[in-house]
């Protein structure tokens, strides 16, 4: 993937690869506890819940760093127009090619799918897929509450932005608005937090030591001290998501400054590739593994299908660079047409 960062934040490569492996991992093991295999229910369960508490905000919060940067350099209406190229477009390409895949192999998938669930992606994305539909949405109420991006602004809108989390936990709001109340505080702490970063960037070990005590503490209180999991509407669910986006931050710091650490920084770089694929690849590898080479063993089928997971969408995005292969870069990048002026990549 082409880079769009200097030197000075290549830390959000690492934090991108360490998110994007936690998403192969946990889709993997609901994958093959879904399919009837025996993991062992109270770590499945903990590790779940763990993962879940934490690492989709990770990806809004990246996602926010460097929003006001292309606000000033593009401006409204252009930078919304890179993003139907770069959000809209894949979301669609992957939606209806997974989707299509899955109704065609239910007889050897865990759900069923119907045409009619696929085809109603304009107002109901499926699986994975929601990261996307929601970023989208995301960046436009960003662009409404920030085309003046006065200082003086920022704390209000992170109120209300705290205030609209709040509130998702004690009303049932309709899709999207629970999850743009769910995910649209941690946008915004991206945004916000230049001087938290500076501060981590200047000493990274003391933060990792520092916020990995404090993320075991409140994870150990949220799990087995008060017995609950992500799912559950509890105000902590906050303190464990910022707590696990500092960790991640920190931990990406301090590894992007150790050579042998370069290749995750690598999977970073193609984090949105596996996004859009990991799924095909894993369950494509679980159901070779499970149904042709009879292969039951859960180490071998959670390594496999998450090395599949991670791999494959590299390699088939490398592929795509080809000029023999240039037909497949239209599963990740739309035609000149759809980016109207706006950079492809």
């Amino acid at each position: 993937m082409k880079k769009v960062m200097n030197d000075r934040h290549i830390w959000v490569d690492y934090a991108r690869g360490i998110g994007i492996m936690l998403v192969v991992y946990a889709h993997v093991a609901r994958g093959l506890r879904n399919a009837g295999l025996p993991l062992d229910k109270a770590s499945y369960m903990l590790i779940d819940s763990v993962i879940y508490s934490f690492h989709m905000s990770l990806f809004f919060f990246l996602s926010g760093l460097f929003f006001l940067a292309s606000l000033d350099k593009y401006g409204a209406g252009k930078l919304m127009r890179g993003k139907v190229a770069t959000i809209v477009y894949p979301y669609l390409i992957w939606s209806l090619l997974q989707g299509f895949i899955e109704v065609s192999l239910s007889a050897y998938t865990n759900a069923k799918t119907s045409v009619g669930e696929v085809l109603a992606l304009l107002w109901m994305p499926r699986a994975h897929f929601w990261f996307l539909y929601v970023l989208f949405l995301i960046f436009g109420l960003a662009v409404l509450v920030y085309r003046q991006h006065q200082a003086r602004r920022h704390g209000m809108i992170i109120l209300s932005a705290a205030a609209f989390w709040v509130l998702h936990l004690y009303l049932a709001l309709p899709f999207p608005f629970d999850y743009l109340a769910n995910y649209f505080i941690f946008f915004v702490l991206g945004i916000s937090v230049p001087s938290l970063l500076k501060q981590i960037e200047a000493r990274p070990a003391l933060y990792v030591l520092a916020s990995l005590s404090i993320f075991i503490a409140l994870q150990t209180l949220f799990h087995r001290t008060l017995h609950l999991i992500y799912t559950d509407h509890s105000l902590l669910l906050i303190s464990l998501s910022c707590s696990g986006i500092i960790l991640v931050t920190s931990m990406s710091m301090w590894l992007s400054r150790m050579r042998f650490t370069h290749w995750l920084g690598v999977i970073g770089q193609y984090s949105l590739p596996i996004y859009l694929m990991h799924i095909l690849a894993a369950s494509g590898t679980r159901i070779i593994l499970s149904k042709i080479m009879h292969i039951d063993d859960v180490a071998t089928q959670l390594l496999l299908a998450c090395l599949a997971g991670i791999l494959l969408p590299m390699l088939v995005y490398r592929c795509a660079q080809m000029p023999s292969l240039r037909l497949l870069d239209y599963l990740f990048t739309p035609p000149k047409c759809w980016s109207i002026g706006v950079l492809r990549k």
